[in-house]
Protein backbone atom coordinates (compact mmCIF):
# COMPACT_ATOMS: atom_id res chain seq x y z
CA UNK A 1 0.00 0.00 0.00
CA UNK A 2 1.06 3.67 -1.04
CA UNK A 3 0.73 6.30 1.07
CA UNK A 4 3.09 8.38 -0.09
CA UNK A 5 3.54 11.50 -3.17
CA UNK A 6 2.61 10.92 -6.54
CA UNK A 7 4.76 9.98 -8.85
CA UNK A 8 5.86 12.70 -11.17
CA UNK A 9 6.29 12.61 -15.21
CA UNK A 10 7.30 15.76 -16.86
CA UNK A 11 7.33 15.75 -20.77
CA UNK A 12 7.34 18.75 -23.35
CA UNK A 13 3.57 18.31 -24.28
CA UNK A 14 2.81 17.89 -19.99
CA UNK A 15 3.47 17.26 -16.57
CA UNK A 16 1.93 13.64 -15.06
CA UNK A 17 0.99 13.11 -11.66
CA UNK A 18 0.73 9.51 -10.83
CA UNK A 19 -1.64 9.06 -7.58
CA UNK A 20 -0.58 6.25 -5.02
CA UNK A 21 -2.63 3.64 -3.91
CA UNK A 22 -4.75 5.75 -1.12
CA UNK A 23 -5.60 9.46 -1.17
CA UNK A 24 -6.29 10.55 2.38
CA UNK A 25 -5.70 13.16 5.05
CA UNK A 26 -2.32 11.68 5.49
CA UNK A 27 -0.65 12.94 2.18
CA UNK A 28 -3.48 14.89 0.27
CA UNK A 29 -1.56 17.94 1.06
CA UNK A 30 1.26 16.31 -0.26
CA UNK A 31 0.20 15.66 -3.43
CA UNK A 32 -1.79 19.28 -4.13
CA UNK A 33 1.48 20.78 -3.42
CA UNK A 34 3.10 18.37 -6.14
CA UNK A 35 0.21 19.75 -8.70
CA UNK A 36 0.76 23.05 -7.91
CA UNK A 37 4.41 23.10 -8.44
CA UNK A 38 3.83 21.76 -11.56
CA UNK A 39 1.55 24.00 -12.59
CA UNK A 40 3.59 26.84 -11.42
CA UNK A 41 6.57 25.63 -12.75
CA UNK A 42 5.16 25.73 -16.49
CA UNK A 43 3.78 22.50 -17.11
CA UNK A 44 1.93 23.10 -20.49
CA UNK A 45 -0.61 20.19 -19.30
CA UNK A 46 -1.35 18.34 -16.51
CA UNK A 47 -2.69 15.12 -16.22
CA UNK A 48 -3.77 13.40 -12.52
CA UNK A 49 -3.73 9.77 -13.47
CA UNK A 50 -5.74 8.07 -10.92
CA UNK A 51 -5.71 4.43 -12.69
CA UNK A 52 -4.01 2.95 -9.28
CA UNK A 53 -5.44 4.67 -7.10
CA UNK A 54 -7.55 2.42 -5.21
CA UNK A 55 -8.82 4.97 -2.26
CA UNK A 56 -9.80 8.43 -2.04
CA UNK A 57 -11.17 9.99 0.38
CA UNK A 58 -12.49 14.15 0.36
CA UNK A 59 -8.99 14.80 0.23
CA UNK A 60 -8.34 13.03 -3.16
CA UNK A 61 -11.19 15.38 -4.44
CA UNK A 62 -9.82 18.12 -3.00
CA UNK A 63 -6.65 18.10 -4.90
CA UNK A 64 -7.95 16.97 -8.31
CA UNK A 65 -10.96 20.45 -7.33
CA UNK A 66 -8.13 22.43 -6.49
CA UNK A 67 -5.46 21.54 -9.17
CA UNK A 68 -8.25 22.19 -11.58
CA UNK A 69 -8.61 25.82 -9.62
CA UNK A 70 -5.27 26.80 -10.37
CA UNK A 71 -5.24 24.80 -13.72
CA UNK A 72 -8.08 27.28 -14.77
CA UNK A 73 -5.97 30.51 -13.60
CA UNK A 74 -3.22 29.93 -15.32
CA UNK A 75 -5.16 28.81 -18.31
CA UNK A 76 -3.73 25.17 -18.70
CA UNK A 77 -5.54 22.45 -19.93
CA UNK A 78 -5.77 19.78 -17.40
CA UNK A 79 -7.80 16.04 -17.29
CA UNK A 80 -7.96 13.06 -14.61
CA UNK A 81 -7.65 10.04 -15.54
CA UNK A 82 -9.98 7.73 -14.30
CA UNK A 83 -11.03 4.10 -14.61
CA UNK A 84 -14.58 3.35 -15.82
CA UNK A 85 -15.30 1.07 -12.53
CA UNK A 86 -13.99 0.57 -8.66
CA UNK A 87 -14.30 3.14 -5.89
CA UNK A 88 -12.63 5.83 -6.83
CA UNK A 89 -14.58 6.06 -10.31
CA UNK A 90 -18.11 5.80 -7.87
CA UNK A 91 -16.89 8.52 -5.21
CA UNK A 92 -15.72 10.51 -8.41
CA UNK A 93 -19.46 10.32 -10.04
CA UNK A 94 -21.24 10.84 -6.61
CA UNK A 95 -19.39 14.17 -6.18
CA UNK A 96 -20.00 15.01 -9.86
CA UNK A 97 -16.19 15.71 -10.51
CA UNK A 98 -17.03 15.13 -14.33
CA UNK A 99 -18.94 18.24 -14.25
CA UNK A 100 -15.80 20.47 -12.81
CA UNK A 101 -12.87 18.69 -15.19
CA UNK A 102 -12.38 16.55 -18.21
CA UNK A 103 -12.16 13.03 -17.81
CA UNK A 104 -10.79 10.45 -19.59
CA UNK A 105 -10.50 6.19 -19.52
CA UNK A 106 -6.39 5.98 -19.42
CA UNK A 107 -3.42 8.46 -20.12
CA UNK A 108 -3.39 7.77 -23.57
CA UNK A 109 -6.80 9.21 -24.45
CA UNK A 110 -5.72 12.45 -21.84
CA UNK A 111 -2.79 12.73 -23.87
CA UNK A 112 -4.46 12.88 -27.50
CA UNK A 113 -6.58 15.32 -26.15
CA UNK A 114 -4.13 17.74 -24.89
CA UNK A 115 -2.32 17.83 -28.24
CA UNK A 116 -5.82 18.12 -30.19
CA UNK A 117 -6.27 21.04 -27.90
CA UNK A 118 -2.98 22.75 -28.28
Amino acid sequence: MDLGAARVEITQTCGTLTFPDEVDLSNGEEILAQAIRLLDSGAPALILDLTDCAFCDSNGLNVITRSQMRASELGVPMWVVLPPRGLVRRVSDVAGLQRRVAIAPDVTTAREAIAAHG
